[in-house]
């Protein structure tokens, strides 16, 4: 985990120093300043959840970002996923019992990235960062339910095209997430909450 950290703060170094090639251009890419609302497709990688039946599901996130060099804004985004599902479990007593499956998850980040026009009012950028990430797994059956919960930190990339529309601007998004893995009572569980992201977005450039 402490590799992907550092990659990421690599890539986001990388950004702040590449900057200084385009510091000629006059126009902001995207503003002063942006928000957007997203809503994407979200998917986490590891096998675990796809037992769980909880492996895709709908994000939803808000990010905001201001401008801190020519074309370079530095944000934050925070979002919600809360993939739901069924399996089939074994109880020594009742036998084979169907069980509900849910997975929160609340991804807060810190992104650095990079905005480029690479058309008339079309805006192409990308990124990276780190992030603090809630998750809580619950299983219910018979009545009963159970649930665990735990933060992790992680790093992300991502890359955006927008169209700009006068002040407003629509576009689509992709990232990769990587986490540290879930820790459940103090044990690792060797399962992270990698993800990939893929959807729109709309927004406001200040």
């Amino acid at each position: 985990m402490k590799r992907v950290l550092l990659l990421c703060f690599l890539v986001m170094a990388f950004l702040m120093v590449s900057t200084s090639v385009y510091a000629q251009q006059r126009k902001a890419a995207l503003g002063l300043g942006n928000i957007a609302l997203k809503v994407d497709y979200i998917s986490f990688t590891e096998d675990d959840w796809k037992d769980l039946d909880v492996e895709n599901g709908l994000y939803v996130g808000l990010e905001g970002y201001g401008q801190i060099a020519s074309n370079l804004y530095l944000g934050a985004e925070v979002g919600y996923a809360n993939p739901d599902g069924q399996v089939r479990l074994f109880n020594p007593f009742f036998g084979t019992v169907n069980a509900d499956t849910d997975l929160t998850y609340v991804p807060v980040e810190l992104n650095l990235k990079y905005a480029i026009e690479v058309a008339p009012n079309l805006v192409m950028d990308f990124g990276a960062g780190v992030s603090y990430n809630y998750a809580k797994v619950e299983i219910s059956a018979l009545g009963t339910s159970a649930d665990e919960d735990d933060w992790l930190f992680g790093g992300q990339f991502f890359a955006d095209l927008n169209y700009k529309i006068g002040q407003f601007f629509i576009g689509i998004n992709a990232k990769y997430q990587m986490t540290q893995d879930l820790e459940i009572n103090d044990i690792d569980t060797d399962v992270s909450l990698d993800n990939w992201r893929i959807g729109g977005q709309v927004g406001i450039i200040f």
